[in-house]
């Protein structure tokens, strides 16, 4: 998806000679074709890499579907439901058991006790499997490649059309409109003359139309589109910008002659919308200024429910002391910040905007107001999380100041001031750090500075054991054994803080504060990361342990 330039060592914010990307490249233009879907990665091209953006789409949506012990458990599953005699449901019940506990169903959806479960129990439970079963099915993917400047086949149109949609146009109507719209297409090549004539006449008669009609009549005639007429209008327009796939080469072609590339908003088609289409254009991001955007805030918060609910659901009504979430640039730009307002949430935080709409600080919502703890979070931060919303990583880190020191709360309610105080207790510094990421200038995915040498991915062969290696290097190459290896991995390469207390604040400068990270590590009762897309997953991403995105 992308080169290597602008991911080796440097300055974050603006290269100076020493950075090795200002080097390489020197004055050579920089022409970087790049996933329309991917506005972290690209904006970190633009800053470090110098980068010209041309933008290409996203392979078509497929669907997972079931196969092998799945189909058959579904199959099962079905039958169980229609049969009515005790014997044959006895036997299927076992079947679906086994399937279940081989396909590790059980693990999804867990049986509410391990034996004596009654028959309207289980019946229960088999709905919840069929449901769930119903999701693994239906559940959507990137399907095949692109081919930069080709335009989408009909059917590829079908799926984008399908996944964009839902429920709410059927294949046929989605067919119908893809008709149309070649019928529509062949007869302006057709006769372009005739098409432009009758163009011509009826802008023409509409003057004189409206020349003889009353106004009442006029607002008869003002019939408004029904729902569905709207959705197929939309559908139509979908297929038109897909179509201009083909600019994607056209914008190459300009870039190379030194044109002007015509910019666009980055992201993807299901979540962003038409706004990201067509591609073949100069992608940028967002204002990081005012994040999270209101959406993202009440997305962030029902996400922040859900999992303190499944915790105290889990854990006899205990609350988690301490969440770890992952901050990632990536899902950040897509979503408009939902990653931060669950971390908001969870601490029990909030922005305040002034009256520009810019986000200028988060504030403490009183524990009265709360009405639980504030839980303690420990955020582990991409390197393009850290670099892009710098003022983020401030406002955060100035949160958790107060938060560690806020009166008039008991350590009880107050798991950020219960940690600091034990940290404080041992004489550890900054004890109310909880922004954590790679060294500065460095990205996980690709390699470190050490010793005067570059230890970059596979070219050095005592990467994967090295105490400083990359936790990806060491998942590709096998280097383990026990899980807990790759935690101190991990550890190794994450243990330096952020914010505005830090080395000059912000990602001028991080200090590497292990004796905290270990402090919330172990008081961590569960991890969270923000999945924003079905376009990627932990199959998808060659570099996803990297922590680079």
């Amino acid at each position: 998806m992308h080169g290597t330039v602008e991911w080796l060592p440097g300055q974050p914010l603006g290269n100076d000679r020493q950075s090795w990307a200002d080097e390489m490249l020197g004055s050579l233009p920089n022409i970087y074709v790049y996933a329309a879907n991917n506005p972290s990665e690209s904006i970190l091209a633009k800053r470090r890499g110098y980068g010209t953006l041309v933008s290409y789409n996203i392979p078509p949506y497929g669907r997972a579907g079931l196969y092998l012990e799945l189909a058959s458990l579904k199959d099962l599953v079905n039958e169980y439901r229609e049969v009515s005699t005790s014997s044959s449901r006895s036997d299927l019940r076992e079947a679906i058991l086994a399937c279940c506990e081989r396909t590790g169903i059980t693990s999804d959806v867990a049986l509410p006790k391990d034996t004596g479960l009654s028959d309207d129990e289980f019946d229960c439970w088999v709905t919840t499997v069929s449901n769930y079963l119903v999701e693994l099915e239906q559940r959507l993917f990137s399907s095949g490649l692109h081919t930069l400047g080709a335009a989408p086949t009909d059917d590829e149109l079908v799926s984008y059309l399908n996944a964009y949609f839902d429920e709410r146009l059927t294949d046929e109507e989605i067919g119908h409109v893809i008709d149309e719209w070649h019928d529509r297409e062949d007869s302006k090549e057709k006769e372009p003359t005739t098409n432009f004539l009758s163009w011509l006449q009826s802008f023409a008669d509409s003057f004189s139309e409206k020349s003889t009609q009353s106004s009442s009549e006029q607002v008869e005639t003002d019939v408004p589109l029904s729902d569905k007429e709207l959705l197929k209008h939309e559908a139509t327009s979908i297929v038109e910008l897909l179509e201009k796939n083909v600019e994607e080469i056209d914008s190459v072609v300009t870039a190379l002659n030194g044109g002007y590339v015509l910019p666009a908003p980055g992201g993807d088609l299901l979540r962003d919308g038409t706004s990201v289409l067509p591609t073949g254009r100069n992608i940028h991001a967002l204002d990081p200024y005012r994040m999270p955007s209101p959406g993202a805030w009440t997305r962030g918060q029902r996400a922040a429910e859900e999992i303190i609910r499944q915790h105290l659901e889990a854990n006899e009504g205990v609350f988690p002391e301490t969440v770890a979430v992952a901050l990632w640039g990536l899902d950040t730009i897509k979503t408009r910040g939902e990653a931060i307002a669950i971390v908001l949430a969870l601490v029990g935080a909030r922005p305040v905007k002034e009256g520009t709409g810019r986000t200028v600080c988060y504030e403490l919502i009183p524990l009265e107001e709360l009405g639980r703890p504030r839980i303690d979070v420990l955020a582990s931060l991409s390197g393009i999380f850290r670099d892009s919303f710098a003022n983020v990583v401030d406002l955060l880190d100035d949160m958790f100041e107060r938060a560690a020191v806020a009166d008039e709360e008991s350590p009880d309610m107050n798991y950020i001031k219960k940690h600091t105080m034990e940290l404080q207790s041992d004489g550890t510094e900054r004890p109310a750090a909880r922004l954590f990421s790679n060294p500065p200038g460095d990205y996980g995915s690709m390699g470190e500075y050490n010793g005067g040498r570059l230890l970059f991915g596979s070219f050095n062969l005592t990467c994967a054991s090295s105490p400083n290696s990359i936790v990806n290097e060491v998942v590709g190459s096998g280097d383990w054994e026990e899980s807990s290896s790759l935690g101190e991995t991990w550890r190794s390469r994450n243990t330096y803080s952020y914010g505005r207390s830090e080395g000059g604040g912000g990602t001028k400068g991080g200090t590497s504060r292990p004796e905290v990270l270990d402090k919330l590590l172990s008081t961590t009762d569960r991890v969270v990361q923000e999945i924003d897309s079905v376009e990627y997953g932990l199959s998808d991403i060659q570099e996803y342990y990297a922590n680079s995105e």
